[in-house]
């Protein structure tokens, strides 16, 4: 029990096998009744949510936070195969030697004699191995039915672009991406008219899938690009809402020439 409370540990290994031991601890029959609780379903949940605390940490430049929320991170995934340990008699050592075992199969321009000299050839060499080794070749029926399921659908959409693009069927460059970006605008607004609510969600989803496929192309991560432009709304319009606190008067469309020029002044602050 001397390393559970240890607050230090000398060396990488000890580190980990203290949280493993601790994870055990709170798992087990005289634990914690909230830890005891939880499965597999409703813990991989916070997965996405302590990525994306990480990743809020790590572009305020927070040092400290972004280190916490890395830990946090590592505390998902260590719950969750302790969990997988005890629902399918899966050792960690057994998870953490298949991980290492890929690593090395997929890297044999490191570990073997392969070449592979930049990350387009790298690239290459691991979609080679991951078919003609491990197998993991499309369907002949589903070309993308090795890609989650589960994954939101802005990342699923960059995705599958990116399995078509490996199979060479992609843009020649960005100009054809805006142009057919201001062709789904226009039918969109042409279904969004005829009052057309089915209509309406295709034209709508093949905008958004233009937009994935642009910032793709522009690369930038699509999902990222939205989550900082969701915090950056955020902040713009507290900004706005204190200034109009400050003047005694209510988040309310019949003030909205007042919060238009709040909003600009915080735009210009920001």
């Amino acid at each position: 029990m001397s390393r559970l409370f240890s607050e230090t540990s000398p060396s990488h290994t000890d580190a980990f096998l203290r949280l493993y031991d601790i994870l055990q601890v709170l798992r087990g029959p005289d634990g914690c009744p909230w830890d005891r609780s939880q499965t597999i379903d409703t813990f991989c949940k916070n997965i996405l949510e302590e990525a994306y605390e990480y990743i809020d940490a790590l572009q305020q430049n927070q040092r400290e936070a972004s280190h916490e929320e890395l830990g946090d991170l590592f505390l998902v995934i260590s719950m969750l195969a302790q969990m997988h340990e005890e629902r399918d008699s899966v050792s960690l050592q057994e998870i953490l030697d298949g991980v290492s075992n890929k690593l090395i199969r997929r890297h044999p321009h490191v570990f073997a004699s392969e070449t592979a000299d930049n990350p387009d050839a790298v690239l290459t060499l691991w979609e080679s191995i991951k078919e003609d080794v491990e197998g993991k070749k499309p369907d002949d029926d589903d070309f993308f039915n090795h890609l989650p399921k589960a994954m939101p659908p802005l990342d699923r959409a960059e995705k599958i672009q990116k399995k078509a693009q490996k199979a060479g069927f992609d843009w020649d460059g960005s100009e054809g991406i805006f142009d057919k970006l201001q062709e789904e605008i226009s039918e969109l607004k042409e279904a969004a008219a005829q009052n057309d609510s089915l209509r309406v969600e295709e034209e709508l989803g093949d905008v958004l899938f233009t937009v994935v496929n642009l910032a793709r192309y522009l690369k930038v991560p699509s999902s990222l690009a939205l989550h900082r432009t969701n915090e950056k709304f955020m902040k713009r319009f507290n900004a706005m809402r204190m200034k109009l606190t400050s003047d005694g008067l209510p988040l309310s469309a019949e003030h909205m020439e007042t919060m238009e020029r709040y909003w600009q002044d915080a735009k210009e602050e920001d």
